[in-house]
C-alpha cells in the first residue's frame, strides 16, 4: 500500500509541475486583483485572463481537452482524476476536460482495459470520482489523438 501511495504522490507532483508550467505560460502580471486602486471586478478579471490565455492557446472552442498518457493504465487515470478534482474546485468543470489513455503497444500495457485495483484504491484514498476512476481504459493512437487534444502529457 505504501508503494501505491508513493506512485500516486509521484503522479501528483508530475501533474502539478505540468499545470504550473501551463499556468505560467498563460499568466500575466499586467492584470491581477489588487494591483491598482480600482475596485476589484471578477468579471473584468475573468475577461482579462481569457484574453491573455487566448494569446497562447486556441480558446475559440471555450474549453481545453487535456490527455494524460501512460503505459500501465494507472498513472494517467489518477492524473485525470486529480485534474478533474482541481477543475471542480476552481469552477472550471466546463473549461478543462481531462482524459487518460494507455499506450497499448507498450510492454507494460495491461491485457485487460479495466481499471487496476491499485488505481481504484488510490482514487478512493484521494477522494477522486469513483465513476471516472473505474471506467475502462482507452488506448492511445498517435495518428488520431494528436489532433484531438489541446495538451497531451505523458506520465
Amino acid at each position: 500500500k505504501l508503494k501505491l501511495l508513493d506512485e500516486a504522490w509521484t503522479t501528483y507532483i508530475t501533474m502539478r509541475f505540468f499545470l504550473t508550467l501551463l499556468l505560467q505560460a498563460t499568466s500575466t502580471a499586467a492584470f491581477s486583483p489588487g494591483n491598482n486602486d480600482a475596485p476589484f471586478s471578477l468579471s473584468a478579471y475573468q475577461k482579462a485572463r481569457a484574453k491573455q490565455t487566448s494569446q497562447h492557446l486556441d480558446a475559440s472552442r471555450f474549453h481545453f481537452q487535456i490527455l494524460f498518457v501512460d503505459n500501465t493504465n494507472f498513472h494517467a487515470r489518477i492524473a485525470e482524476g486529480m485534474l478533474s478534482r482541481i477543475a471542480e474546485y476552481n469552477d472550471a468543470l466546463f473549461t478543462l476536460f481531462p482524459y487518460s489513455a494507455t499506450i497499448d503497444t507498450s510492454a507494460n500495457a495491461p491485457i485487460d482495459s479495466s481499471a487496476p485495483e491499485e488505481a481504484l484504491t488510490i482514487c478512493d484514498y484521494l477522494g477522486l470520482c469513483p465513476t471516472s476512476c473505474s471506467e475502462d481504459g482507452t488506448s492511445f493512437n498517435v495518428a488520431y489523438d494528436l489532433d484531438q487534444y489541446d495538451l497531451i502529457i505523458a506520465v
